[in-house]
């Protein structure tokens, strides 16, 4: 089933986008005319002006493109991964940015690595907007955001642990650093592990 926008995406998107009910250019060089919250495309025609409720209807309909994309595993390969805040702010990032920049983006990242990587995409014409980066910004604050009955393992990207030639628990990946289980990675090579609670002190001594 493919997953849908939550009302805290679409409110972030129209934050940003805003609404117009006339045809216009945010950027002169644009090829296409923008109408409503940000519809953007050759069916926009200069001097066209909507009503509310058609602007109101053109969202729905956009954001049913763009879920799509960021459903689809070409576009982003760990999006059966994505809690409900990464899938929003990944669709509000598509509606501003489009697809391919989208799957730019994502393919062959972590989780991790798609959040260090989301603010880069704040130029227009070769040149930073401070608009893009405000967008940036709320985007990623939404995709680090912790959803409700989310458990914590889930928040982080997991990665498999060979020590010694034996798998053991799995370790996390942090801010591009992997981070392992002590007592496992310890005992894995024989050494004898001890925990001081009182001074919260780690002992690893080779047997």
């Amino acid at each position: 089933m493919s997953r849908k926008i939550s009302q805290a995406g679409i409110r972030l998107i129209q934050n940003f986008e805003g609404c117009r009910l006339t045809a216009y250019k945010p950027v002169p060089t644009e090829t296409y005319w923008t109408i409503g919250w940000g519809h953007y495309g050759p069916d926009v025609k200069q001097g066209m002006t909507i009503t509310q409720a058609q602007a109101d209807a053109m969202l729905v309909n956009d954001l049913a493109k763009y879920e799509a994309y960021v459903n689809n595993p070409a576009y982003v390969p760990v999006t059966a991964q994505l809690n409900q805040n990464q899938f929003d702010a990944l669709t509000s990032f598509c509606y501003n940015c489009g697809a391919g920049n989208l799957r730019s983006l994502c393919k062959g990242r972590t989780i991790a690595q798609i959040a260090g990587n989301l603010p880069k995409y704040n130029k227009a014409g070769g040149k930073v907007l401070k608009g893009l980066v405000r967008r940036r910004e709320a985007e990623l604050k939404l995709f680090n955001a912790k959803c409700e009955g989310d458990d914590e393992d889930m928040a982080m990207d997991k990665a498999k642990v060979i020590a010694n030639g034996k798998k053991i628990d799995d370790g996390y990946i942090i801010d591009g650093h992997v981070y392992v289980p002590l007592r496992a990675a310890g005992e894995a090579f024989g050494a004898k592990f001890d925990w001081d609670n009182k001074t919260k002190t780690a002992t690893i001594t080779a047997k």
